[in-house]
């Protein structure tokens, strides 16, 4: 993903308090849009690609960016975060231990001691998600925000796709990032499946895609996937899916905001969930 930046002739950051901040970290990138919460029209959308090899060094490149961007160094109306990784684990609800989390979390991920743990809850399902992410990020928003809303990149995905599936029973949301998909599978309203791949090619998304659908008896005439992500509505990838699967949308930004002609040429379900954190606040 390219670097974006795109200003509405309308922004006035004197106005601030007027707006809604909403950030997405993680190792691929830094993404933030700016939102008139009041006019309901979007105002500023910018994306920096980042090169981070490990963890412990986002930080650094996330503070680079802020003593940068002016802004990102004002006080707005309300202020979300959305955390961008992989190593996240779905468990119950009825689950609300903290040894617990720890537990899960240190089963299913390899976490270090430079490393905290959050849970988030998944609006209308009985499941939770658990995370981690670096202590010294959290430093760094708390040393800038007073007060922010802080959320895996899951939620407003998940809430995105929830919102915009058909009357359907099942429902695939697949999410790219830059080595890997996040696949979500909603059967009913319950979360069969909630995973993670690494992928270098279309074979290797296939694959995975394919085998959850079979194994979840996803039909592929009747049932519906749901993309957002990091990928181009005509790449090899959804070309290849589409051999397969008859159903696939792309998801979109919330019908509450006017994203005027500055967002035109951009693929809008590449920052669905950015744009629609809003929905999470």
């Amino acid at each position: 993903m390219h670097e974006l930046n795109f200003i509405d002739d309308n922004f006035d950051l004197k106005h601030a308090s007027e707006y809604q901040l909403s950030i997405q970290v993680g190792l691929d990138g830094f993404s933030f849009c700016i939102l008139d919460i009041i006019r309901k029209k979007l105002l500023v959308i910018r994306h920096i690609p980042l090169i981070v090899g490990k963890l412990q060094f986002l930080s650094k490149k996330i503070e680079a960016i802020f003593d940068q961007e002016d802004m990102l160094n004002t006080s707005y109306q309300t202020i979300t975060i959305t955390y961008s990784t992989n190593r996240a684990t779905l468990i119950p609800k009825v689950y609300s231990d903290s040894e617990l989390y720890n537990r899960v979390t240190e089963l299913t991920n390899e976490i270090n001691k430079n490393e905290e743990i959050s849970v988030n809850e998944l609006p209308g399902f009985n499941q939770q998600l658990i995370f981690s992410y670096p202590k010294e990020l959290m430093l760094l928003l708390n040393r800038k925000f007073t007060e922010f809303h802080f959320v895996h990149k899951s939620i407003p995905f998940l809430t995105s796709g929830v919102r915009q599936r058909d009357a359907r029973e099942n429902t695939v949301l697949i999410n790219f990032e830059k080595k890997y998909v996040r696949i979500i599978a909603i059967k009913g309203m319950n979360i069969d499946l909630y995973n993670s791949f690494y992928f270098k090619n279309e074979s290797d998304f296939l694959y995975y895609t394919l085998n959850i659908c079979h194994n979840l008896q996803i039909d592929p005439e009747r049932d519906e996937i749901l993309i957002g992500g990091y990928v181009a509505d005509d790449s090899a990838y959804i070309r290849q899916l589409k051999k397969y699967i008859s159903n696939i949308k792309f998801l979109k930004p919330s019908t509450d905001f006017d994203y005027g002609t500055l967002f035109q040429k951009v693929q809008k379900h590449q920052f669905v969930s950015l744009l629609n954190t809003h929905l999470c606040v």
